[in-house]
């Protein structure tokens, strides 16, 4: 799931790495800055004193996917290469989470995502939900939020319409969905509410 371009950006400072000498740190951002938890980094590598601190501080962080990191001793100088997980929603206004589920702090810095809200037992309801309404081709749900309660189950809110999907996400009730909106594009109406929780189909809303 590509949430935006990547582009690639190389940060320098320089940091005294012990007592007789300093150090020329090159970080290169391989999705670009971000985060504020990648401000957070850059000035923390400024306060560690030993190239052991510093590779200790960069696996701490979990919002970074891979990284590698380069010392020349002789040039004086450190390569470090990080690549960031990149989230696709944010749970209970806590959690970033990416599309293998991996789970980082959210540090409310990237806040145009999906924001789920919930006490969500499994985690894959989540993707099964927004990969269904992106394998949709006719009509383009742009999901802006999930909510999940024990009481209406399963509430997908996109930019157009509120889709409820209930308790249940069964395959029969994902195929109803696919077949109703193939209907409401062959149609050309757009409800503000499709309502899944019918046994054989959906119950439509036009009001506002």
């Amino acid at each position: 799931m590509r949430l935006y371009k990547k582009i690639f950006l190389v940060i320098s400072l320089v940091i005294p790495v012990n007592l007789a000498a300093e150090y020329e740190i090159s970080i290169n951002y391989e999705s670009g800055f971000e985060f504020t938890s990648q401000k957070l980094l850059f000035e923390s590598l400024q306060k560690e004193s030993s190239r052991q601190g510093i590779e200790n501080l960069i696996q701490n962080q979990d919002w970074i996917k891979d990284y590698s990191i380069t010392f020349r001793p002789f040039k004086k100088k450190i390569f470090i290469s990080i690549k960031n997980r990149e989230p696709i929603f944010i749970l209970n206004d806590e959690y970033y989470y990416d599309k293998d589920l991996i789970r980082f702090g959210f540090d409310k810095s990237k806040k145009k995502l999906i924001m789920v809200h919930g006490d969500i037992d499994d985690l894959n309801d989540i993707l099964l939900l927004i990969n269904n309404m992106e394998l949709n081709k006719s009509i383009k749900f742009k999901v802006v939020s999930i909510n999940y309660s024990y009481v209406n189950g399963w509430d997908v809110q996109t930019d157009s319409t509120l889709i409820r999907f209930g308790k249940n996400i069964s395959d029969n009730r994902l195929k109803n969905f696919h077949d109703t909106v193939n209907y409401l594009y062959e149609n050309r109406k757009i409800p503000s509410i499709i309502d899944m929780r019918y046994k054989d189909g959906a119950a439509l809303s036009y009001g506002k």
